[in-house]
């Protein structure tokens, strides 16, 4: 049987092995050696692939583009390049690349003949399954397998950027192969920039840089923390059981409970929100795997670690991966020193602050004229508002600053210079303390009581808690403060000592082992 590739034939389909198409007329022998005798997907957004036996009667896979445009043929000759360039057994080889021109078309077709892998795709593995989940330690097989695939690529300066199930082929002897390298990118200066590059990217696997045009190279490990996540639990990641795309939780955990805690760190860590939380390359993620399979269990480092696994640096603020899968949960005395550090902290940066501020204001002539009313003298104006900024960064002077804008409104009292310095004094305060904590706790995980402490702030999953999440966090306080710091006090009774602000927004404190 042969089969034409021309898009526009009638019936592409011929029982006869005729040299040209009955239908269009169109050449069925392409580049003078190439038979095409099944169509196997037309499901692809660029072009068709097919099945063909060459002049030696060895079968091969074409993939051909029907999408006529610049960009499309530019990502699809890089394919063909890259395809020749790599030699692994999980990777399938590139054999020739040429352009073939259907009969009487405008159009010419750019092909590319590719060794052809016997087996199924992960996603139709789990399929034929019944979507159960595979266990712990087929899972760090094929970890392992995937990532020096991925080594091999990025070894290459090239990123593969569609990382998902469907694109991962099992072998009857257990080899993973990946395929579908249309998407992948060079590694440019541009890119390591930050530069925008083509938006091609898997709802529901691809990293939230990709979708914005910005993918890097760690843009894979976060596909193939996805992968994982539903291999391990046999739901699809968009999947709302485990995903809430209203506060874009990701909760999967329960849904695979036999395998090691240090696996699903590690998974999690691979899907972290920014690229800079996730392996630094290959060769880290390598070594991390490797270190899992030798202690999947360990909860802590032991007297006999290898040097070299607990010097494996995972994410920014120097946190190592034996560091970071053996962290517990910070416990209240330990979160109430800390507390205590902080509070002193931003007490002394807000008087200094509000102190020199008031002091620069004496020196104009608008504040000079101020008449002042409640018995403070000028000269100690200064310290008196460095007392108002330290009050400000507590419960009492936030509720006070309130108190006193809502009676003014409610009164109908024209702000008078007297209440704008009192109330600017105790504002100062409170933005004081909003940047300590939230930035703080964004930017380095920890404030600097916590950082002394060896804490850090993390969503449920162990992971760098957003901008939104940590002003979430910061404002909710203010609930687990009323009344008689109850809220507060839940961090004693709960099983993973979180107070009612971590309950509700997501977050927990860890302390490191």
């Amino acid at each position: 049987m042969s089969f034409c590739i021309n898009p526009h034939c009638p019936k592409p389909k011929s029982i006869k092995e005729s040299r040209y198409c009955q239908s269009c007329g169109s050449d069925l022998l392409l580049n003078g050696k190439y038979r095409v005798t099944n169509l196997l997907s037309a499901k692809g957004g660029f072009g068709n692939t097919y099945e063909v036996i060459d002049e030696h009667k060895i079968t091969k896979v074409l993939k051909v583009l029907t999408y006529d445009s610049s960009k499309a043929i530019d990502l699809f000759q890089q394919e063909a390049n890259l395809l020749k360039q790599l030699n692994h057994p999980g990777i399938p080889k590139g054999e020739n690349y040429f352009i073939y021109h259907p009969r009487e078309s405008q159009t010419a077709l750019h092909c590319l003949v590719m060794e052809k892998i016997a087996g199924i795709d992960l996603e139709e593995h789990q399929k034929q399954r019944g979507f159960k989940p595979i266990d712990y330690h087929l899972a760090l097989d094929w970890l392992t397998q995937l990532a020096n695939i991925l080594h091999e690529v990025h070894k290459h300066k090239f990123y593969h950027r569609d990382i998902k199930p469907s694109n991962i082929i099992l072998k009857p002897d257990g080899q993973l192969v990946l395929i579908d390298f249309g998407a992948a990118r060079q590694v440019t200066k541009t890119v390591l920039a930050g530069g925008k590059n083509t938006g091609i990217y898997t709802p529901g696997y691809a990293p939230p840089e990709q979708s914005r045009g910005h993918s890097v190279p760690q843009s894979d490990f976060y596909a193939l923390g996805k992968t994982f996540v539903f291999l391990l639990t046999g739901k699809e990641p968009s999947d709302p059981k485990i995903y809430n795309i209203n506060t874009n939780e990701f909760n999967w955990r329960k849904y695979a409970p036999n395998i090691p805690s240090r696996l699903a760190d590690f998974i999690d860590n691979l899907m972290a929100e920014k690229p800079i939380d996730r392996p630094k390359d290959t060769k880290t993620l390598l070594k991390i795997i490797t270190d899992i399979k030798a202690n999947p269990q360990q909860n802590k480092k032991t007297k006999n670690s290898p040097p070299e696994k607990t010097q494996v640096i995972l994410i920014r603020n120097s946190v190592s991966i034996p560091d970071l899968l053996s962290s517990s949960y910070a416990g209240f005395w330990l979160r109430l020193k800390a507390s205590l550090i902080d509070s002193f902290i931003v007490i002394i940066i807000a008087a200094l602050l509000g102190g020199y501020i008031c002091f620069r204001l004496q020196q104009w002539a608008t504040f000079q004229d101020l008449n002042l009313n409640f018995d403070i003298p000028k000269e100690i104006w200064v310290y008196y508002a460095a007392g108002l900024s330290a009050a400000g960064t507590t419960i009492i002077g936030f509720a006070l600053f309130i108190a006193a804008i809502i009676y003014n409104i409610q009164a109908k009292i024209n702000f008078t210079h007297e209440h704008i310095a009192i109330l600017t004094a105790l504002g100062l305060g409170i933005v004081i303390k909003w940047l300590y904590y939230v930035f703080l706790e964004y930017l380095f995980k920890a404030t600097i009581g916590k950082m002394f402490f060896d804490l850090s702030v993390t969503d449920s999953q162990g992971r760098r808690i957003s901008f939104a999440r940590a002003n979430r966090r910061y404002l909710l306080k203010f609930i687990s403060t009323a009344p008689l710091y109850l809220g507060f006090l839940l961090a004693a009774w709960t099983k993973k000592k979180r107070a009612l602000h971590d309950m509700i927004s997501g977050t927990q404190i860890r302390k490191k082992q």
